[in-house]
């Protein structure tokens, strides 16, 4: 009698590999019968976890919400701070503990957390990283699967999860005509990007998000000295997080409100 050929295992190709893209691998890679499954990560970086926001080296580039409230894990809230604290990096960065106790590290040290959760999926061939960009997707002709066709190679996959990022900053319209003018950064994030600002410079940001306070980090650590003005179209700066403890992950399984009525429920519901 001969032996059944082997069931072939479900294929996940997941289209980017920072924090959402690499929390899905892991808890796949965790999951029940997860041996039945191959799931491949696409994502153009040498490292897995960091992606835009948690791959930055600038040292000025922190968290913006305490380590207590960050966790791959839903059922473990606490997951990141225990691991932060058994990883020697508050030692050795006395400044990310905030007046009130709370700890806000350097961004990459959360993408290092979640590299080196996900590094046992790697190394076991359970998860595979492709390092390359995807340039397109397409259906298969029978409608049961995709093609992720990336610098590296084609990705075939049964299952798509689209993990991607937002693009970096952009230049606004009205700015345009300006990116080569001497002193104009269209890019803040990219490296060395602020080097050229002298100490005494006046400095105008165009815009009063997150972003611009990640360059206020950074020019106060390099010593900067001169104005700083921050333009927002609404005249308000970046605010803190108010103190108040909610639910850190929602509701994915019921089905969404699909009128303002029914919106406001919800919100009224979810306060209590």
């Amino acid at each position: 009698m001969n032996a059944l050929p082997p069931a072939r295992r479900l294929r996940v190709a997941i289209l980017g590999g920072g924090f959402s893209g690499a929390a899905v691998a892991w808890h796949l890679a965790r999951a029940p019968q997860s041996e039945c499954l191959s799931i491949s990560v696409i994502e153009p970086r040498p490292a897995l976890g960091g992606g835009l926001a948690y791959s930055s080296e600038e040292p000025s580039h922190r968290v913006n919400v305490p380590a207590v409230r960050m966790s791959m894990a839903p059922d473990d809230p606490q997951h990141f701070a225990r691991w932060l604290a058994g990883s020697g990096e508050l030692e050795h960065d006395p400044d990310a503990i905030w007046k009130n106790g709370d700890a806000f590290p350097r961004r990459r040290v959360f993408g290092r957390y979640v590299a080196e959760h996900l590094a046992p999926y790697l190394g076991s061939g359970l998860v595979h990283h492709v390092e390359g960009s995807a340039t397109r997707v397409t259906r298969d002709a029978s409608g049961a699967g995709w093609t992720v066709h990336t610098s590296a190679g084609p990705v075939v996959a049964d299952i798509l999860v689209l993990a991607a990022t937002h693009p970096r900053p952009g230049i606004p319209n009205a700015l345009a005509s300006l990116t080569e003018a001497p002193g104009f950064v269209a890019d803040p994030y990219a490296s060395a990007a602020l080097s050229g600002i002298g100490p005494e410079a006046s400095v105008l940001i165009v815009g009063s998000g997150l972003t611009s306070a990640d360059m206020v980090a950074e020019l106060d650590r390099r010593g900067h000295r001169g104005r700083i003005l921050a333009l927002s179209r609404r005249g308000l700066r970046s605010r803190g997080h108010p103190d108040i403890r909610g639910e850190p992950f929602g509701d994915f399984a019921s089905a969404p409100a699909t009128t303002a009525l029914g919106l406001l429920k919800t919100i009224r519901a979810s306060a209590g």
